[in-house]
């Protein structure tokens, strides 16, 4: 098969270029094979999902609450110890996107993936052999680099493998991966010793690596950036369900696209803040994710049982993991539904509105609590404020942020944008989830979420101004509408 489409030749690029401007404009069929492959992709997702809460579960056997024969060290770990191993994986979470950038514009997305999943596989096999201290710090930084590294990474691929209609529902689908990994490895890391738990949140990486070596398709983007004609027709045969005359017709449109985008920019670092479209879009898309950690995500999900205490809701820990989890998943999934029908925009908007609301809600419930005021009728508040909350995240700012910024950019310069982006991302988490224990013992509960409300009232502004509506349109439609702007 590949043959025959080897010998297609290409027809001129300005004769089809009408006809390329209303691709998909018929209903399609279902590609399995695409979908298959993004299932694949986001086995890592799972797995990175697993790694940014594994400490959680872990600690009560590292700090002695679970007693000393569960303990690899064999003593206690102090505080100090604690918050080094917490913090360092956000610390990688910083550094892994610059490389990750790097490694994906020269050698491609497929062997950054692979690269990142072998990283991951070793981070989480040296806690099963480690006796040490040390190696667990250098097992949590190396994790937070592979992370930090899929952030950048996996919103790129499949945004560029998609279709017009599903790229939406499949660039929000990492999100619900995410999600799935955070849960399952909440529930089960209590009852499991760390080796044992390692290698079962290592157990995605096993298996994707085998098969996304066989099965998996480098993006058409990447290999029209590189003018690789022949392995682009090749990935687009495996990826698309359409006739070999639409297949010519869209990858006529790449190359067309990629030509085009090298004689504006050469596709290096400094073009992100030399170009002047390429240095807005920047800016859309790095304040985008920069409100997504600004309206206190991070800071709800690490200290849920701390925020629910406060409030007197009495919960226990195993109820709030059930309610962050299952909030969690129904917004993201809900998103990846509804995201190629509603719009970014809309969804963006409709997420900040929301937010906007719990949290000013719950900041004035605990304003009167602290006044005071009687709300024992009210208990069950600052509940629904949080599932409120979480549920308008997944919906919206959580997963559609990230993929906008794998759609806004041309694909020669994406890898450095996500680099930046994410880099961005984690080190305003960082500080807002280091600060907001100070925070809220200064300044108090009530005053930290009226902050966060403000801060998701000034994104909802910011996307009603700024950000594009990218939904049904070609990446190389997208392109020449923000050069246009």
């Amino acid at each position: 098969m590949h043959n025959e489409q080897d010998e297609i030749p290409l027809k001129e690029v300005a004769a089809n270029k009408d006809a390329s401007d209303n691709v998909e404009t018929r209903p399609k069929k279902l590609n399995y094979f695409l979908y298959i492959i993004a299932a694949i992709v986001n086995l890592l997702s799972i797995a990175s999902g697993s790694a940014i809460v594994w400490v959680t579960p872990a600690l009560p056997k590292l700090d002695g609450s679970r007693g000393i024969e569960e303990n690899p060290f064999s003593r206690p770990i102090t505080t100090s110890e604690i918050s080094l191993l917490a913090a360092l994986t956000p610390l990688g979470g910083v550094v892994g996107p610059l490389g990750a950038a790097k490694i994906a514009a020269k050698f491609g997305r497929k062997r950054m993936l692979l690269i990142l999943a072998c990283l991951l596989g070793v981070s989480y096999l040296i806690p099963v052999v480690a006796k040490t201290i040390a190696w667990f710090y250098t097992s949590r930084f190396l994790i937070g680099v592979a992370v930090g590294g899929v952030y950048a990474v996996i919103p790129v691929y499949l945004t560029e493998i998609a279709e017009n209609h599903n790229r939406g529902a499949l660039g929000c689908s990492m999100a619900i991966f995410v999600a799935c990994g955070m849960t399952v490895t909440l529930i089960i890391g209590p009852y499991l010793s760390i080796p044992i738990f390692s290698l079962v949140c290592a157990t995605p990486i096993f298996i994707f690596v085998p098969i996304f070596v066989i099965l998996g398709p480098e993006t058409p983007p990447f290999l029209a950036s590189t003018n690789d004609v022949k392995n682009l027709a090749k990935s687009l045969f495996k990826l698309r369900n359409n006739s070999p005359e639409e297949i010519h017709k869209e990858m006529d449109r790449i190359l067309e696209a990629a030509k085009r985008t090298s004689s504006q920019n050469s596709g290096r670092l400094q073009d992100l803040f030399k170009v002047a479209y390429l240095r807005r879009t920047l800016l859309i898309s790095t304040t985008l994710c920069l409100f997504q950690q600004g309206v206190g995500f991070g800071c709800v999900v690490s200290y849920m049982q701390i925020i629910f205490e406060a409030s007197k809701a009495n919960l226990a820990s195993e109820f709030c993991v059930m309610i962050v989890g299952t909030c969690q998943l129904l917004g993201t999934l809900l998103s990846s539904i509804i995201v190629d029908r509603a719009g970014r925009r809309m969804l963006l908007l409709g997420s900040t509105f929301g937010i906007f609301v719990a949290l000013s809600t719950l900041g004035l419930y605990f304003w009167l609590k602290n006044n005071q005021f009687q709300l024992d009728g009210f208990s069950w508040l600052p509940i629904l404020c949080l599932s409120v909350f979480i549920v308008s995240f997944g919906i919206g700012l959580g997963p559609v942020a990230w993929v906008v910024m794998a759609e806004v950019f041309p694909p020669n310069v994406k890898s450095y944008a996500a680099s930046i982006v994410g880099c961005s991302t984690f080190v305003l988490s960082f500080i807002v989830v280091v600060a907001f224990p100070h925070l809220s013992l200064v300044l108090g509960m009530a005053k930290c979420f009226v902050m966060f409300s403000v801060v998701s009232l000034a994104g909802c502004v910011f996307i009603y101004w700024m950000v594009p509506e990218t939904k049904g349109k070609t990446l190389e439609e997208i392109q020449r509408s923000l050069r246009r702007r």
